[in-house]
């Protein structure tokens, strides 16, 4: 059990780090890795926020990771 946690809390710093990374809130993506952990990585992994800070689908199959798009 005690590993179970350890893992848990482990994925939601990374999930945190990537969040910083890519400019986006580490805090609300901690946070939510303690209750939805892999979901949150999942959309870290398959999304991305424009300019006006909404959240936009990448089409990752096509190696566009949405910094190539224009506002």
């Amino acid at each position: 059990m005690d590993e179970y946690a350890l893992g848990w809390g482990s994925l939601a710093l990374v999930n945190a780090a990537l969040a910083n990374a890519a400019g986006r809130g580490p805090l609300k993506y901690f946070l939510g890795s303690l209750f939805l952990g892999p979901i949150i990585t999942i959309i870290l992994a398959a999304t991305y926020e424009d300019s006006q800070g909404r959240l936009r689908l990448s089409e990752l199959w096509k190696g566009d990771k949405g910094t190539s798009r224009a506002a």
